[in-house]
């Protein structure tokens, strides 16, 4: 079973969030094992700036980057639609990969030594959108994409 792990910063503040992921984890579990990682995020201070934000919240997620594709998400990435990001997951699955990563950032985005490392970086929407709110988004394109390569009625 093909594994993707998300690696998200900073913990879920709202209760909606957690019950979009949890809905969404339910139903993408005959498809695929996901996990995801909760590392701890840095706040901004007046000592502390957004790109020291990033750079002491890099380390935080570079451990926890494993051997698949990492994939960061941006506002600033490749925009995909659902069929290609369908197309893109099938990809790979195909070519071998029996996991990937994908990497949501804190407040400030990712930093650009995570960026390096990604093999890509997508875009779900040219729109910004909260960290707390591409989490549910994301499971939510994760079980359209395997609806969509599995034949399944959910993707219209």
């Amino acid at each position: 079973m093909f594994k993707i792990r998300i690696i998200a910063v900073g913990k879920n503040k709202e209760a909606w969030v957690n019950d979009g992921i949890a809905h969404y984890l339910k139903l993408i579990k005959k498809h695929a094992s996901v996990s995801i990682i909760y590392t701890r995020k840095i706040k901004k201070t007046k000592s502390i700036d957004a790109p020291e934000v990033l750079r002491r919240e890099a380390p935080l997620i570079e451990k926890h980057l494993g051997s698949g594709p990492a994939i960061s998400l941006s506002d600033r990435g490749t925009r995909v639609d659902s069929m290609q990001f369908a197309k893109y997951i099938s990809g790979l699955m195909n070519a071998g990969h029996g996991s990937c990563e994908f990497i949501i950032g804190g407040a400030y985005g990712i930093d650009k030594s995570i960026l390096k490392k990604s093999r890509d970086i997508l875009s779900l929407s040219p729109m910004t959108m909260s960290h707390q709110l591409i989490r549910p988004v994301l499971l939510e394109q994760l079980y359209r994409a395997f609806s969509i390569i599995s034949g399944e009625k959910y993707h219209k």
